[in-house]
């Protein structure tokens, strides 16, 4: 893509001295027809008509051969494959989950940042597989549903809802770019029947092995299963195990 953006450039600037030629040279002809008289300067212009025509088409062959230049296709990451649960949580009722997230996040960039600076960007070549917001939710409920039913928000109205915020989804460098770290941070509400039960906020970070988008994106994943292990610790205390036939609460696993 770089030679033919430079030789797109060269074959711009050649036309380019190729017009200014025929510009000075147009411009000469004008002052010498000063004193030759109109029926020069119209020998003249017939001369130069081909020359400008050859130019004008040279610069709309070279412009369109620079439009053609595709930008190089972006990498996808993804969550990966989910980590193990954490062992011995109760299996509890079913519940209803919802997700929304900052509006940055529903887009699919990679956003890293330096420190806690307030300029926040996007890896140029780097794409997540989906929005994080999306990523995260279905990770969420991948890892919910090893303790009961995780069900639409429309189907049972008795159900509990979890309503999830993500805020932060992102790789930060230190300062002097030697070391990164993935962040994610979720506020999630439990409600029932639109009643608040609780309420909590979780952040979690893992480092980075590499200090770059792969880094950043493979330390994410840890930080998520971290942040999603808390949450589904959280609501194994908030919610009771289902009961049994005879009313007795069902054995933990």
């Amino acid at each position: 893509m770089m030679m033919n953006e430079v030789a797109g450039t060269a074959g711009v600037a050649h036309v380019a001295g190729v017009v200014s030629t025929v510009v000075n040279t147009a411009e000469l002809d004008h002052a010498a027809g000063l004193v030759s008289g109109p029926l020069a300067r119209r020998r003249r212009l017939l001369t130069l008509l081909p020359a400008i025509g050859l130019a004008a088409a040279t610069l709309a062959l070279a412009g369109c051969s620079l439009g053609r230049a595709s930008a190089p296709q972006a990498s996808l990451f993804d969550l990966g494959p989910a980590e193990p649960a954490l062992p011995n949580l109760p299996k509890r009722e079913p519940i209803a989950v919802t997700t929304t997230a900052a509006p940055m996040l529903n887009d699919a960039g990679v956003i890293w940042r330096i420190g806690e600076s307030a300029n926040p960007q996007s890896y140029a070549t780097y794409r997540w597989a989906a929005a994080p917001a999306q990523l995260v939710q279905q990770r969420l409920v991948e890892r919910l549903s090893t303790q009961g039913p995780v069900l639409s928000d429309t189907i049972d109205a008795r159900a509990p809802v979890l309503q999830l915020t993500l805020t932060r989804f992102e790789q930060v460098y230190a300062p002097d770019g030697s070391s990164s770290e993935g962040r994610i941070s979720l506020q999630a509400v439990l409600l029932r029947e639109r009643r608040t039960i609780d309420a909590v906020r979780v952040t979690r970070s893992a480092p980075a092995t590499t200090q770059d988008a792969a880094g950043g994106a493979q330390a994410l994943r840890v930080a998520t299963d971290a942040a999603l292990d808390d949450l589904a610790l959280w609501l194994s205390q908030k919610l009771p195990a289902p009961a049994g036939p005879a009313g007795v609460p069902m054995a933990t696993h």
